[in-house]
């Protein structure tokens, strides 16, 4: 079911009718999760079964999306986080495994994109680079640090990060954060492989959603719609179906990768 506000802005309200049980017992965390595509990822697992975190600052907001999804019959806890800072992280995976015993899948969606007010990377300022950097980058390395020695003890865990295309194209700091992020999607696989981790990304192209709008004007966002093969914008449906994947048994040998999904626009790069 949609619920749509204005012209161009739907959010999708699901049930747990909707979903499966394909994660039933599992534990999910997903950052960023109070609004927005985290908000959707965090009601599509429930609806798939899994109990989750959902991890935020915006604590008023978090709490609305764990009221959804106990409505519905769902298990989940709002836990406050600081992506950035090595404490608040840990007593995230302390919460984590306080409620529910045990971590199996990380998905650090949380984010920042003001790097759309094209910062020249000639003159961009310290303070602002270290500020993207640290919740793009850092926020995700942290968040895994945190999850890791769970997930070791029971050899089992899926890390998700949510990287974009923009680390494909010349998108000042936020472009060097996720193509950073890449790279410590990979390297990290690498190390964890062996306890039965897999660490993957996804990289969403253009998203019509109110996050987006508010960075892009309706023409330019048109523009790069109009750039992709499928000729529309994505959606959280979109993205959660790769994430769903990636988290599942059945991609049990996938890891390191980060997995474009972007309506074909990486065709015409």
């Amino acid at each position: 079911m949609q619920s749509c506000v204005g012209a161009r802005v739907c959010v999708h309200v699901w049930t747990l009718s909707e979903g499966s049980v394909v994660f039933d017992g599992k534990i999910v965390i997903v950052t960023g999760s109070a609004r927005g595509l985290g908000r959707d990822y965090a009601l599509r697992f429930a609806t798939d079964g899994a109990s989750v975190v959902v991890a935020d600052l915006l604590t008023e907001a978090a709490d609305s999306v764990v009221a959804e999804i106990t409505a519905t019959g769902g298990k989940a806890v709002a836990v406050p986080v600081d992506v950035t800072d090595v404490a608040s992280t840990q007593a995230l995976a302390a919460a984590a495994l306080t409620h529910f015993g045990r971590i199996d899948i990380l998905v650090n969606n949380a984010g920042v994109w003001g790097d759309y007010q094209r910062s020249p990377l000639a003159e961009v300022g310290v303070d602002y680079w270290n500020f993207v950097l640290g919740v793009n980058l850092t926020g995700p390395l942290l968040c895994s640090q945190a999850v890791l020695p769970a997930m070791r003890a029971q050899r089992w865990g899926r890390i998700i990060n949510v990287s974009s295309m923009g680390a494909h194209m010349a998108s000042g700091v936020y472009g060097v954060s996720k193509l950073a992020l890449n790279q410590l999607t990979f390297a990290l696989a690498t190390e964890v492989g062996v306890d039965g981790i897999t660490v993957n990304a996804i990289a969403p192209g253009t998203i019509d959603n109110e996050a987006t709008q508010r960075q892009v004007d309706a023409a330019p966002l048109q523009g790069l719609i109009a750039k992709n093969a499928i000729k529309r914008a994505g959606t959280g449906d979109d993205l959660y179906g790769a994430i769903r994947y990636l988290a599942s048994d059945d991609a049990e040998w996938v890891s390191g990768q980060t997995l474009l999904i972007n309506g074909g626009f990486s065709a015409r790069f």
